[in-house]
């Protein structure tokens, strides 16, 4: 089915990470001006200058780099229809207040912060929802107010009438008028607010569908609203189903601050009353952290260094944290384009080519979906094992060794590689493959009890250490093949399984019982490092048994 090129925008506002729900919503737009031949634009709206930051932007732009979802126009590519950051373009809003101003679908309203809320109070009261509806006001009263030094902010004018969205997912949404509300388009600082900015900017950018999640589902009605003032035709809409965690629970970043504050009483417990300890820890003042406690405030900063110092978990919400956890972008992307949309079959490996051909808006689904850890997990071992060039593997992982600390930035990208190999049909993510490779940057300091006593004490594997060492001593060249050999003679020789001969190894190499295959581990390791390890093992069980 052919379609007319469409022109569709991801506009985040830089307050924080980039949600995963947000990059699902980017991929949908980038998709569909893929398929449709049309744009796709970022715009930024960081209209909130008390949140809004430099460095929340630049995640966000290099998030979207890192997931390949490349925008034709916007920040760092720039267009006909720029500047695409909010901050730049407030010369472009005050024209089209004041037309409204002018027609007579606006007006300045004077209440005070505290005029207001005491008119919520008597709606709480009453209970009612308060609507702010335009009071009389007499010449007389407004230029009392200009005495008194109030800044006016500007209200749209409700629309008297029911406005039903046609929405592209949820189909019709009715808000019936008596619902309507006088909604604020310019602050009393002369910034635009969210409401109004976002409407001037998708008909002067010609956006033509908005996609976006079903929390801002009733935005739309405010938005047609301030289209009709305008006499311009509103955009279309399709509101995405929200993303929940496994539990049923919506996915929200405050579930990090909820993990954090968990760790915190745990350890707690152990600590005695209070969380000066923590303050001490993480140099932070207690009042911050008690703050922080009675849910006062859920900052970044602090639930990351309470996380941290508490040794806590925090569940992966936002795409930084599957980067740093050594996920790829292909599978990532992957799975996210399947929580809320289908391509009509069972397929659950798509590439972005695949992506592109096969999505239609007319596919994302209404319901919620589950975020399933263990899937995009899976997701990503099925790219390792295959779905991508060992050159690509390559170049991700220097990726992931840009945002993370890792003994593997020690290696040359040969030696990362060839490492990675003996993993890669075993591990999930990068995360996973540097802890199960541990033992190969430091020597083990112990030796786990059950394998020592499966396969070293019990199993004569502590007698047979110094044959080992004797046999590898002896390897002329070392590499897989003539290593694979000796080991073979010893097991003649000795009349031993081989398992009676590789275990012992493994503990001695690893600290563990459990390793790639054990010629391609001594021949990584080296002759030295492994006759090293060998003879410390040895002497760490006869100085045991003294």
């Amino acid at each position: 089915m052919s379609h007319l090129p469409s022109r569709t925008r991801f506009a985040p506002s830089p307050t924080g990470s980039l949600h995963v729900g947000g990059a699902r919503t980017a991929l949908y737009c980038m998709l569909w001006a893929r398929v449709t031949g049309g744009q796709y634009i970022l715009r930024i709206e960081d209209t909130d200058r008390k949140r809004s930051t430099d460095e929340s932007t630049n995640g966000i732009v290099a998030d979207l780099a890192w997931l390949g979802l490349d925008w034709d126009e916007g920040p760092e590519v720039g267009g006909d229809v720029g500047p695409y950051f909010q901050s730049e373009r407030l010369d472009l809003y005050n024209p089209y207040i004041e037309q409204l101003l002018t027609s007579g679908h606006a007006y300045e309203a004077w209440e005070t912060p505290a005029e207001l809320n005491v008119m919520r109070q008597a709606a709480q009261a009453e209970k009612r929802t308060f609507r702010f509806k335009r009071p009389t006001l007499s010449p007389a009263q407004i230029d009392a107010f200009r005495a008194e030094g109030r800044k006016p902010v500007v209200r749209l004018v409700a629309p008297d009438h029911d406005i039903t969205v046609s929405d592209r997912v949820l189909g019709d949404v009715t808000v019936v008028a008596a619902e309507h509300d006088d909604i604020v388009i310019r602050k009393a600082d002369g910034f635009p607010t969210y409401h109004f900015a976002v409407v001037v900017d998708d008909h002067l950018m010609k956006v033509d569908l908005i996609l976006r999640g079903q929390e801002h589902l009733m935005n739309t009605h405010k938005h047609a609203g301030i289209f009709e003032g305008l006499d311009w035709t509103p955009v279309s809409t399709g509101h995405l189903p929200l993303i929940f965690n496994p539990t049923g629970s919506r996915m929200s970043k405050r579930d990090k601050a909820k993990a954090a504050r968990a760790g915190a009483r745990r350890m707690g417990k152990e600590m005695g009353p209070g969380y000066g300890w923590l303050a001490e820890k993480i140099d932070v003042s207690e009042s911050d952290i008690t703050a922080f406690m009675k849910k006062k405030n859920d900052g970044v900063a602090l639930t990351r260094a309470i996380a941290d110092a508490t040794d806590t978990e925090t569940p992966m919400i936002e795409v930084i944290d599957f980067r740093k956890a050594g996920f790829l972008p292909e599978a990532l992307i992957n799975y996210l384009a399947l929580l809320g949309w289908s391509p009509g079959d069972d397929r659950q490996i798509l590439s972005m080519d695949e992506l592109i051909a096969t999505f239609d808006v007319s596919r994302i689904t209404k319901t919620p979906a589950r975020f399933d850890y263990d899937k995009v997990r899976w997701v990503n071992g099925e790219y390792f094992r295959g779905l991508i060039s060992d050159e690509q593997i390559m170049h991700r992982m220097d990726q992931w060794l840009e945002v993370v600390d890792s003994p593997l930035a020690q290696l040359s990208p040969e030696r990362r590689l060839d490492l990675f190999q003996m993993y890669r049909q075993r591990s999930h993510t990068f995360a996973e493959f540097e802890k199960a490779a541990h033992y190969f940057f430091a020597a083990p300091r112990s030796y786990d009890a059950k394998a020592v006593k499966k396969h070293l004490t019990k199993g004569g594997g502590v007698e047979r250490l110094p044959l080992i060492y004797n046999a590898l001593s002896d390897v002329g060249r070392w590499e897989a093949e003539s290593l694979e050999t000796a080991l073979v003679q010893l097991v003649e020789t000795s009349g031993a399984k081989l398992g009676k001969i590789a275990q012992p190894i493994r503990i001695a190499l690893s600290g563990a019982a459990v390793t790639p295959s054990i010629y391609e581990v001594l021949a990584y390791l080296g002759r030295a490092e492994t006759l090293a390890r060998l003879k410390a093992c040895e002497l760490y069980f006869a100085t045991a048994a003294e």
